[in-house]
């Protein structure tokens, strides 16, 4: 459930921000939602000058797949950023020395936005402090589409 970027003719996407400092990408999966929507909004992303930090939406590679995901915590101690897609409930650990570039800017639903604005800013600290309360319904609603699966199941091996 990775938010991935799609490379761009065949070129790697460190080459890019190497040779022109800045990536632009039309945004693929669900885990950035719903701040991104699969294939409707653009990102624009530039190589880090310096560490981001809590709250800035990086971009790193896993693999062969570049993830787009938001840093939720740092450890100095040893050297890693937490991090986690917006749509996602799993911790990811990455080294400082992993982080290609950082969202800039965006287009959502035709609209320009900047990760400097205001209601940017506030989104990504309230989404982020009501984690505890998005996990617990994603648990619940889990829990009731078992439920459902196993109770269907029982019905039709009565019929």
């Amino acid at each position: 459930m990775e938010s991935g970027i799609v490379s761009k003719d065949g070129l790697q996407i460190e080459d890019v921000l190497e040779n022109d400092g800045v990536y632009p990408s039309v945004t693929s999966g669900k885990s950035m939602r719903p701040l991104f929507k699969t294939h409707r909004d653009m990102v624009i992303l530039t190589k880090c000058a310096e560490l981001p930090k809590k709250y800035d939406v990086v971009l790193y590679r896993y693999g062969d797949k570049y993830i787009l995901h938001r840093i939720i915590g740092v450890d100095n101690e040893k050297s890693l950023f937490i991090i986690r897609g917006d749509n996602t409930f799993k911790k990811e650990y990455v080294p400082f020395d992993k982080i290609l570039a950082k969202l800039t800017s965006f287009t959502r639903k035709g609209k320009h936005g900047s990760v400097d604005s205001r209601t940017f800013k506030i989104y990504s600290r309230v989404w982020n402090f009501i984690y505890p309360v998005r996990y617990c319904l994603n648990l619940m609603r889990r829990a009731a589409r078992k439920f459902i699966r196993l109770f269907s199941k029982q019905n039709k091996e009565k019929s």
